[in-house]
């Protein structure tokens, strides 16, 4: 690696990487590729992503691109494992499902992984070295930055605002009174919880923190002066706690009708 830290050492793998580097370099190509397939952290045979970059790295000199194509997908799906965030997957029938935020988040992260391996492959990006010392941090900061545009993209297209104190549309209002995200009989499902909280991740953070009162059991209002209120802890009307109430509430309304 060509990359230096900033008193200007080079940078290096950890010694374990490094010994587990040496040992891999003695298997057939074939049988390493075997193993880099491999998914499972507690397989016996595992391999860290650090270990995977770096025989693709190095594939450019082996002129085989069949050896390379393999390789760069089992890479590829360590970027994405890694790109996933806890509480963005959940099951529908047994069946994986994402939202739809988290699946734009790891598009962008793992373009920004390619363009880097593209460079690196076209000569040398020092840019990939990091990912060599500490993948999970290193594909966490390409998330972050993903996250940062995708949520300025969307700001773009929202609204500038909401007027709290206009009036909730009759048919959103009614759609939103109807309708109990906090159902029972379905909050026990572990599906349902699953997804109903993808959705809730997925609402303007006003929306959000309204429905997370209201998930602690908090009152929008009441006639009790001592009461801790919703109303009480944002410092709002209670007008603008029922309108942004029902707004989430349509919108988690929709999310969980289009997963079913």
């Amino acid at each position: 690696m060509r990359k230096r830290k900033d008193g200007g050492e080079l940078y290096s793998r950890r010694d374990e990487v490094e010994a587990l580097i040496d040992r891999l370099e003695e298997l057939p190509r074939d049988e390493l590729i075997e193993r880099m397939r491999i998914a499972t952290p507690t397989h016996p045979d595992f391999l860290p992503p650090e270990c995977l970059l770096h025989f693709v790295r190095k594939s450019k000199h082996d002129n085989s691109s069949r050896q390379f194509e393999l390789m760069y997908k089992a890479l590829i799906a360590r970027v994405e494992r890694a790109a996933t965030v806890a509480g963005a997957v959940h099951y529908v029938d047994g069946k994986r499902a994402i939202t739809a935020r988290a699946a734009k988040i790891i598009e962008a992260v793992i373009f920004a992984f390619e363009v880097k391996l593209t460079q690196d492959r076209n000569g040398y990006y020092d840019g990939l070295d990091y990912f060599e010392i500490n993948f999970a941090s290193a594909v966490k900061l390409l998330r972050s930055t993903a996250r940062t545009k995708i949520d300025t993209e969307e700001d773009r297209e929202q609204p500038l605002s909401y007027n709290d104190d206009e009036a909730i549309s009759p048919e959103v209002e009614a759609a939103a009174g109807s309708f109990d995200p906090f159902n029972l009989e379905k909050i026990d499902d572990p599906t349902y919880r699953s997804a109903l909280g993808a959705a809730i991740k997925e609402l303007p953070a006003n929306e959000r923190q309204v429905v997370v009162l209201m998930l602690k059991g908090y009152q929008i209002d009441s006639n009790e002066p001592s009461t801790t209120t919703i109303r009480s802890i944002l410092g709002c009307a209670e007008k603008t706690v029922r309108n942004r109430r029902d707004r989430a509430l349509d919108k988690l309304r929709q999310a969980l009708e289009e997963l079913e």
